[in-house]
């Protein structure tokens, strides 16, 4: 429900006319054309969510029709699930299902997700708002924002709960995170930019896995460093490999993805995990392991994996979170967890204050965590049906390949005689935006692949498919 000063918020039969428009123009029942009407305007945010609609009586009085078609139109409402309706407390504004949680970014589902020929942007891996969770988390914010800001205790990290929540699903995964381990910073990128800013000068060597986050390869280019690739094998790391690299490269900063890894979707084994610990204790690099998608573990009953280095006092690892992918990227709230000294040495730096997340994010994100297991639930349930949905419509073509990934948002699709930056230019005549693999890797390379993200409900991934398949026939004819 919406709120204002602890009342609930009631629209005045008087401000429908001018809230809905002319709505009457069209074809069809007057009851049909009202109700399409009220979700447009919920659509443009005219009418908020939660605030509670008008008596059937009255609604009917100011907009001159019988009380039958506004109960005809509340009905409809109803069953679409736009209303809620509680004996003596009216009805109001809701969010239907096909609405709610998506998980299609609003850069992807522009046009209702490509239908009637609107544009498809797949070059997105992200996650929509979990809408029910968050707005009801920005409510309770809204209503103890006076007392939480009469009461800020004056910590340079407020509001602490929400670095207190963050301490301990670590501590809850048996990685002790004692005060002085966490700095949160405005996302995963913030982080990077950080680590980059006290550890890379020019030309300072960083080693990466091939491919890799492009946002990463971005950081570490603007710090002018020199990068070094690591490619990852089909069933994933070859921990000798990078070993040799290590001791051959001396790198100031070593970044890998080992949780689900974007864009492959890999997962790091235990025994790697093992050897890779053991490894690293033989070199003096800083090693980041990005934990971005970490929550995204689409395994049926599966545990959490291990951590490489499970030590409060490694002087060594870095690990990077963030609540983009997990939760929502419009909360720009991430962190660094690392040894005291690391962390006070990147809170030292200038930087450090903009690259912060602002205090209403923080507020919120605390507020938000306390609901995420729910959220994850319903969202990893959900990711995991895409995900087998696109696979199985991918798996019936002989022009492409690829491994079902055990987590994270996305397909890493090998195309077998086809060239991905070409086919990502026909695609986009058809209306599908795509990622060329060459965005993912540290030298340029990788251009025989492609980055699918399901995030996208199956009708939309269904006409990505089709355009997709049109463009490669489009270059198959013009080869």
């Amino acid at each position: 429900m919406a709120y204002v000063n602890g009342a609930i918020r009631r629209v005045p039969a008087s401000q429908f006319p001018q809230m809905l428009g002319d709505w009457r123009v069209g074809d069809g029942l007057l009851a049909r054309r009202l109700a399409n009407a009220v979700e447009k305007a919920v659509r443009d945010g005219r009418l908020p969510l939660g605030v509670q609609l008008p008596a059937e009586r009255l609604l009917a009085s100011e907009l001159g029709l019988a009380r039958g078609t506004v109960a005809a139109s509340y009905q409809l409402l109803r069953a679409e699930h736009l209303i809620v309706t509680r004996t003596g407390s009216g009805s109001s504004v809701s969010l239907p299902p096909r609405l709610d949680d998506r998980l299609a970014p609003w850069a992807g589902d522009r046009g209702e997700a490509g239908k009637n020929g609107a544009p498809l942007d797949l070059t997105i891996a992200e996650p929509a708002a979990p809408c029910n969770e968050l707005l009801q988390s920005m409510r309770e914010v809204t209503d103890s924002l006076l007392a939480t800001l009469l009461n800020d205790p004056g910590e340079g990290d407020y509001p602490s709960t929400l670095r207190t929540a963050i301490a301990d699903a670590y501590e809850a995964q048996g990685l002790p995170t004692r005060d002085g381990c966490l700095l949160l910073t405005s996302g995963a990128d913030s982080a990077l930019a950080l680590l980059s800013a006290a550890y890379l000068r020019a030309s300072s060597r960083v080693v990466l896995d091939s491919p890799t986050y492009p946002g990463a390869l971005a950081v570490f280019r603007s710090a002018g460093a020199r990068l070094v690739s690591q490619p990852l094998t089909p069933t994933g790391w070859d921990i000798p490999a990078l070993d040799r690299t290590l001791r051959t490269v001396r790198p100031s900063l070593t970044y890998l993805v080992a949780d689900f890894h974007n864009p492959t979707g890999l997962l790091m084994g235990e025994e790697e995990r093992a050897e890779l610990r053991s490894r690293l204790r033989h070199h003096d690099t800083l090693v980041v392991f990005d934990e971005t998608m970490r929550d995204l573990d689409l395994r049926e009953d599966a545990v959490p994996p291990s951590r490489v280095a499970e030590s409060a006092g490694d002087r060594h690892v870095v690990y990077v979170g963030s609540l983009s992918k997990s939760l929502w990227p419009g909360l720009r709230v991430g962190w660094i967890r690392a040894h005291p000294d690391i962390v006070r040495r990147l809170a030292a730096l200038p930087i450090a204050a903009a690259l912060a997340p602002s205090p209403l994010d923080r507020l919120v994100a605390a507020r938000l965590l306390e609901r995420q297991e729910a959220v994850l639930d319903r969202r990893r349930a959900q990711l995991r049906f895409q995900r087998n949905h696109l696979a199985a419509r991918l798996s019936a073509f002989p022009w492409c390949r690829f491994q079902v990934p055990q987590g994270g948002l996305s397909l890493w699709l090998e195309l077998l005689h086809a060239e991905s930056r070409q086919l990502a230019n026909l695609a986009a005549t058809h209306k599908l935006a795509l990622t060329p693999g060459f965005h993912f890797s540290p030298d340029g390379a990788l251009d025989g692949y492609l980055r699918i993200p399901f995030t996208l409900p199956p009708e939309a991934l269904d006409t990505a498919v089709d355009r997709l398949t049109e463009a490669y026939a489009a270059l198959e004819g013009s080869g």
